[in-house]
Parts: structure tokens; C-alpha cells; sequence
């Protein structure tokens, strides 16, 4: 038998395979921190997270909008907390748990703090798998701050954009990953 007319060892299907393998771990792999609010659970970029602390005492600032909770001292930097609970909308907390923390975040230089009902785990995903483009209503421009959802084995995540949620000037197209 000649080289030239022996088959190829691999069949069609497991070069398909092969190259979807290739494709998957050529993808790009996102890194989020989620966490948990009026029992949904969110994520947001680990890139854009500082730290995460438990909730501290906020000093009031009058005529705020009323997602913010005020401002605290962190380490020298005065940065603005921000309820995620009442900036999305759901209904407040009756009482502050032990779970709930403060993830602060940056966003081009811009520090503030987001307060969260429980944080849970640092999550890794294929950028490919955020379902961009959702309607979500117009309450609060809901839309503008949540970058995708995601469907993992047993839940949705969806993803809010940090930079957005701050009104920073990047766009999703300047960032990598989005």
C-alpha cells in the first residue's frame, strides 16, 4: 500500500472535535466575583474589585440619590457606597446580616463601594457563553448596567458593568473580555 493511499487515522468527527477542543481553550476566560442580592446572584469583573469588606459605618450625605447609602473612609480615600439592593430597584433589607458585605470597586480611577447581601465565590467562565443584548425594561436604565447573563449548570448569573454602573467614560469595546 502506498503512503498516499492510506486513510487518515482520524475521522472527520474527530478533527471536529479537536478543533472545537482548540477553540474552547484558545477562548478568552473570564474572572468574576459573585455574589448574592434579593437572592439572585450577580457578578462583576474581579479586575474591577479592590477588596471586599464587611459593612462599616457610613456617614450620611444629605440630599443624596437614594441608592447611596453615604460615604466612608477607606484608609484615607472618602468613596461613596452604593446600594446595589435600592440602585436595582429590589425592596431594602429589613435587617443587616452577617453576610453582607461591601465590594469595593474601581472603574478607571473611580473608588466606590457596593453593598451586597453575601458574597460567594471568585467564578471562571468563556467569555463566549455572556448572552449579550438583553431587554431589560427601562426602570433606572437597568439595561445600560448589566453587561450579560450567563447560564451555568444550575443557575443564571447576570453581570453587571462596573463602569457603567459609575459612569465612567470606558466602553465595552475598550475593555478586554466584553
Amino acid at each position: 500500500m502506498d503512503l498516499m493511499e492510506r486513510k487518515n487515522p482520524l475521522s472527520e468527527l474527530d478533527i471536529r472535535n479537536m478543533q472545537e477542543g482548540l477553540e474552547e481553550f484558545e477562548t478568552e476566560v473570564l474572572q468574576l466575583v459573585s455574589f448574592k442580592l434579593a437572592g439572585e446572584e450577580y457578578a462583576v469583573d474581579v479586575m474591577t474589585v479592590q477588596e471586599i469588606n464587611r459593612l462599616a459605618d457610613v456617614t450620611r450625605v444629605p440630599k443624596a440619590p437614594g441608592f447611596v447609602d453615604g460615604v466612608v473612609n477607606l484608609r484615607g480615600k472618602i468613596l461613596p457606597v452604593i446600594n446595589l439592593r435600592r440602585f436595582l430597584g429590589f425592596p431594602p433589607t429589613t435587617e443587616i446580616t452577617e453576610e453582607m458585605r461591601t465590594i469595593v470597586v474601581n472603574a478607571e480611577g473611580v473608588l466606590a463601594g457596593l453593598t451586597v447581601d453575601a458574597v460567594n465565590q471568585v467564578i471562571r467562565i468563556p467569555a463566549k457563553r455572556v448572552e449579550k443584548n438583553q431587554d431589560f425594561g427601562s426602570a433606572r436604565n437597568l439595561g445600560d448596567v448589566i453587561q450579560g447573563v450567563v447560564h451555568l449548570e444550575d443557575r443564571l448569573v447576570i453581570l453587571l458593568d462596573i463602569f457603567r454602573l459609575l459612569n465612567t467614560k470606558s466602553s465595552e469595546k475598550e475593555r478586554p473580555g466584553f
